[in-house]
């Protein structure tokens, strides 16, 4: 028996591998399977290439340091001129950072312990540290006595004997090494050895305190599904549904330097001003941002939460397209233009526009920042010494996101930090530095070039994925399309039954042949009995 259904048989395979290739289409463009694969590729969640990225970030994070030096100690002290220092830098350290101990909490949080080390880079640096000399403020003796000038007269009388008995001088002359990472002092010493409780440390190095708070044993937890409404009603919509900001730092919402008081209800010395809640730690920030938002940073050495405003532009940086973000201008405002400010008034005391306490996170020595140079501080602060030349290309803080995955393609973080002498008492030591804000040294931390493994990731997930499944949707669909109306008009033209011209799939004969019984082939055998 012969069978004559080639012809048909692949007009049907056609027509059904037409309408999965269409099926498929259809699929592509209602589930988006690049964004699953984004999704399931770019989160942090256990197992994930992003999680493993983000454990020890590739990127090269440097901080270069900017040193003050003073070039007319001996006419300041003799009261013949202001102070004049000139800039020296940049001395370059590249920063490696590890999140250890990443743990996935049942609550819809993450729990990690962040770790940053330091590696001086010679080759990036203006000179060498430990050859390279400057004339500083004797930092000790002017922050202690600065310090306690709420004291009663005998601390302070005590304070300035022992002072002149070590004969601490107005200013030394030291290595830069020594300066940024630490050096015997004898009254540090002293200190050390009576009141251990205060000055825990036996040799000071003003990097090297900065860095030891942020290098303290610090747990970090980060909020994975706000959609759980686990975010304090203290934080706005937005913050509060943000993926990944801080719910709690060492355990707590808000910071206790500046007030925070721990309670399971509402009390009115909790506000936004004293909360790490709802800020970012800066190594990702949520996926697909909108571009209005704006963003809190935190990092423990800088002792408060840095507020970043969107900037209404878009920028391209290594072919990626990006959202650019500032500093916000009233993040060292008075509480007066800016009342979440107001928590960081120490006792009473406000500082001047353009600075910012950090004495509660530094033995309450009257530490203060700013923004380089002075850069949108109070006039006052510039005319006080003579060397400080702001400018805003140069020292304003900004950074570049990648909306769509949530990382920085380019970095900018740039704060000065300050001594605020106040009035010291009894002590002529001290005297000429009265009611002056002595800047001491400004820190650039900026990123290098992205890296290339996450810019290969980038690359696929939102340029060459997108492209290819676009292409593809297209493709499936027309040639779906295109092989379901071949399969048609094939069948319509070219295979009709010729005696009634009907349409047919089956071919040229009949599937089970017909032998008439007056045939010579007939057999009566082939009968059916009845």
């Amino acid at each position: 028996m012969e069978f004559r259904y080639k012809i048909n048989s692949r007009l049907l395979l056609l027509l059904l591998l037409g309408a999965i290739m269409s099926c498929c289409s259809y699929l592509m463009f209602v589930y988006q399977p690049v964004q699953l694969i984004i999704k399931k590729v770019a989160t942090l969640a256990p197992g994930s290439i992003f999680l493993k990225l983000w454990s020890e970030p590739p990127y090269d994070v440097f901080i270069d340091a900017f040193i003050f030096n003073v070039t007319n100690k001996d006419e300041f002290l003799a009261g013949k001129e202001k102070m004049k220092i000139e800039q020296v830098g940049p001395y370059v350290y590249q920063e490696g950072l590890q999140n250890k101990n990443a743990t996935f909490n049942e609550d819809g949080t993450m729990t990690f312990e962040p770790r940053r080390f330091l590696t001086f880079r010679r080759d990036l640096s203006i000179g060498d540290p430990d050859q390279d000399f400057i004339i500083s403020p004797n930092i000790p003796l002017l922050g202690i006595t600065a310090s306690l000038q709420d004291s009663s007269m005998f601390t302070n009388l005590a304070v300035a004997a022992i002072s002149n008995g070590l004969n601490s001088q107005s200013f030394i002359n030291i290595t830069i090494a020594q300066y940024l990472w630490g050096y015997d002092d004898r009254l540090v010493t002293l200190a050390h050895k009576a009141i251990p409780s205060w000055i825990n440390f036996d040799r000071f190095g003003i990097l090297d305190r900065l860095m030891a708070l942020d290098n303290a044993s610090n747990v970090v937890t980060l909020n994975m599904k706000p959609e759980l409404g686990l975010a304090s009603p203290i934080l706005t919509e937005t913050e509060r549904l943000a993926v990944y900001h801080i719910h709690r730092w060492n355990g707590s919402p808000g910071l206790k330097q500046w007030g925070y008081v721990e309670t399971n209800g509402t009390v009115k010395e909790n506000s936004r001003c004293n909360m790490v809640e709802g800020a970012f730690e800066g190594t990702v920030f949520p996926p697909n941002m909108k571009a209005n938002t704006s963003v809190k940073l935190y990092r423990r050495a800088f002792c408060r939460p840095v507020p970043f405003v969107y900037k209404n532009k878009t920028v391209s940086r290594a072919g990626f397209t990006g959202l650019t973000y500032e500093v916000d201008n009233l993040f060292l405002a008075t509480p007066e233009e800016n009342p979440d400010n107001a928590c960081y008034c120490v006792k009473g005391k406000c500082l001047p526009k353009g600075l910012g306490s950090l004495s509660p996170c530094y033995y309450d020595i009257p530490i203060a920042i700013s923004q380089p140079h002075f850069l949108n501080s109070d006039p006052m602060l510039l005319e006080q010494v003579v060397g400080m030349n702001p400018k805003e290309e140069l020292h304003q803080s900004s950074f570049i996101l990648h909306p769509e995955l949530g990382i920085a393609l380019e970095a900018n973080l740039r704060i000065q930090i300050n001594l605020d002498m106040g009035q010291t008492k009894y002590n002529p030591r001290t005297k000429p530095f009265n009611g002056m804000v002595l800047p001491l040294f400004w820190l650039q931390l900026r990123l290098g070039e992205i890296p290339n493994g996450i810019y290969t990731l980038i690359t696929l997930l939102f340029y060459v994925l997108p492209v290819i499944q676009e292409v593809l949707i297209y493709l499936l669909g027309l040639g779906g399309l295109a092989l379901m109306s071949g399969s048609a008009l094939f069948s319509l033209f070219f295979n009709k039954d010729e005696p009634n011209g009907r349409l047919s799939f089956r071919g040229d004969y009949s599937p089970i042949p017909i032998i008439p019984i007056n045939s010579p082939y007939f057999k009566p055998e082939l009968r059916i009995l009845k």
